[in-house]
């Protein structure tokens, strides 16, 4: 479990960072809106495999590539069959193929039916590869670039709002997404109410046994209101101490405030589940939150064992399996956030959800699948509307002559829309948050909800 001190570690690189030169400095005020848009980036590191989380049931060639993992459509007796995405996204299709979404994601479907959520079921960038480690850095950079700024910090650094340093943030772990790491520092937080300092973490501070647990933010305090001479560095360093703990103290404030609250609910304990909740904390708090990464990671990377073969009742329902129950956990942890938040904070907040690459369309002798290049990402909030962007109608090798799907939706366009038609960003940055990208409005999100 995370500690305090991790998080005041966390903050305090990025207090630091802020006293150097060219550094942005942080200050609380509120832009004149008095409403703050949100994007909420959801990485699923390791591929998932998009035709098992939506997949294509009525066509011939995935029943047959996929001999134990297809999951059959929804007219059946049994509960291991895909949930049906109804007509009203059948219309929009630009194909005829017919997606379902995995049973395990039942709990997502209120948000699907509610008309904000869309699917883009065959989505990757140019020049994808098929590496977990460049093709997660490239999407997280907006570019085949190793060095430049993430796409989520080039933003915060071209769209001038209000400056607070839980403006952009890590939610939910300890490491900072490439998407959001650059010039613009922001903290990575595990969750609000998992930072106690113990005893032993006090030693070099010579409190000893029952050491104040707030000993560590006091030192700080101390240190921070001395008036004396500085040099600019040294000085903008202790401004940006203060900072820090007003920080800690604005996460303290929003899950105190929280948790208040009797009919919040209880999301699960995965870093999924954890970056949401503060997330929602947050929010709910009014705290200026534009730009957050969060993980879901259950095991993605699924080259062997997807299923349970022996299992011929429920091998795609069946909670023993972790696959299964991890899909199902992470699917109830978004149901909770778009309760938690409700119809009027939801509609400023984007989800979007996406893996670097997709998975096989065949199944490996393994009962499981490797490493492709189109897979599905979906978002919900804002104004998502209800659509299933470009897809194939069927994976016949005769129309999809490679062993993954290819790749028809640039994961660019998604999060440039995103950028221009939810937060306001103008249309003529994009191409600065994703170099040399030409960027095409896709539709997906077509109106800013004011």
């Amino acid at each position: 479990m995370a500690t305090r001190r991790d998080f005041i570690k966390s903050l305090a690189s990025a207090a630091a960072a802020a006293g150097v030169a060219g550094a942005p400095q942080f200050s609380f005020a509120q832009d004149g809106t008095g409403r703050t848009k949100t994007f909420i980036k959801v990485f699923q590191r390791g591929g998932a495999d998009g035709l098992h989380l939506f997949p294509l049931y009525n066509d011939p060639a995935y029943l047959a590539y996929r001999e134990n993992l297809a999951i059959l459509g929804p007219n059946g007796s049994d509960g291991d069959r895909a949930l049906s995405l109804g007509t009203a996204a059948a219309a929009d299709r630009e194909s005829t193929g017919i997606r379902g979404m995995n049973p395990n994601m039942a709990a997502m479907m209120d948000i699907w039916d509610s008309g904000n959520m869309m699917l883009a079921p065959s989505t990757s960038f140019e020049g994808s590869g098929r590496s977990h480690f460049d093709n997660q850095r490239w999407i997280g950079t907006g570019a085949r670039n190793n060095i430049i700024d993430g796409y989520m910090n080039r933003y915060m650094q071209e769209v001038t709002k209000a400056a607070h340093p839980l403006r952009g943030l890590v939610a939910g772990k300890t490491s900072i997404s490439t998407e959001i790491r650059g010039e613009i520092k922001v903290p990575a937080i595990v969750q609000s109410g998992a930072y106690d300092i113990s005893n032993s973490d006090l030693d070099n501070f010579n409190c000893g046994d029952g050491c104040d647990d707030f000993r560590m933010t006091s030192i700080m305090e101390e240190i921070a209101s001395h008036e004396v001479d500085l040099s600019v560095a040294e000085g903008n360093i202790k401004d940006n101490q203060l900072v820090l703990l007003e920080s800690i103290q604005d996460v303290s404030d929003a899950a105190a405030a929280y948790d208040l609250d009797p009919n919040a609910p209880t999301y699960s304990t995965s870093s999924l589940g954890r970056g949401l909740k503060l997330c929602a904390q947050l929010l709910k708090h009014d705290l200026p939150l534009e730009m957050a990464a969060l993980d879901w990671n259950i095991g993605w990377d699924t080259h062997r064992d997807q299923i349970d073969i022996e299992n011929t009742v429920n091998p795609f329902t069946d909670q023993n399996k972790s696959y299964n129950a991890r899909i199902a956990q992470g699917a109830a942890d978004f149901q909770r956030f778009w309760d938690d938040l409700g119809p009027a904070l939801m509609q400023d907040v984007v989800v979007l959800v996406g893996s670097e690459f997709g998975r096989t369309k065949k199944e490996n002798g393994s009962v499981g699948t490797d490493h492709g290049i189109g897979g599905a990402w979906f978002a919900f909030g804002g104004p998502t509307r209800q659509a299933v962007a470009q897809d194939v109608s069927t994976i016949d090798d005769s129309v999809v002559s490679e062993n993954y799907l290819p790749r028809l939706t640039s994961y660019r366009d998604i999060i440039g829309e995103i950028m221009v038609r939810h937060m306001g960003m103008e249309e003529s940055l994009v191409s600065t948050v994703f170099p040399d990208h030409t960027f095409n409005d896709l539709g997906l999100f077509p109106t800013s909800t004011s």
